[in-house]
């Protein structure tokens, strides 16, 4: 990772954990990461793994893509975290939610 892009994950880890008002105690242990470790990665004096940029992005509810800066921080906050958890849902699972929403919408249009 370059240096323009270890900064923008710094600086986009903390602005997503204080806008959750997370504590980096909170985010790793949601994350399963050390708190340390979170503090490492927002300080820029380390970077964190793919594995550890998934774990981070699962506990704040935002794409891997919002943390690298590659999306709009406004889009990555405008992005419902329920359509974030059912994205990396099963295929069962998936289609049980693109039928019940197709269905809600539906009504809507209805009214």
């Amino acid at each position: 990772m370059s240096t323009a892009t270890s900064a923008t994950v710094a600086q986009r880890l903390r602005e997503f954990r204080e806008q959750r008002r997370f504590t980096q105690t909170e985010l790793g242990a949601r994350a399963g990461i050390a708190a340390a470790s979170v503090s490492h990665f927002e300080t820029g004096q380390r970077l964190p793994s793919l594995e550890s940029l998934m774990k981070l992005a699962d506990a704040l509810e935002v794409s891997v893509d919002a943390l690298l800066g590659r999306v709009a921080s406004d889009s990555a906050a405008q992005v419902d975290p329920i359509f974030l958890r059912a994205s990396r849902a099963d295929a069962q699972t998936l289609g049980v939610v693109r039928r019940v929403t197709a269905a809600l919408l539906d009504e809507a249009e209805k009214r």
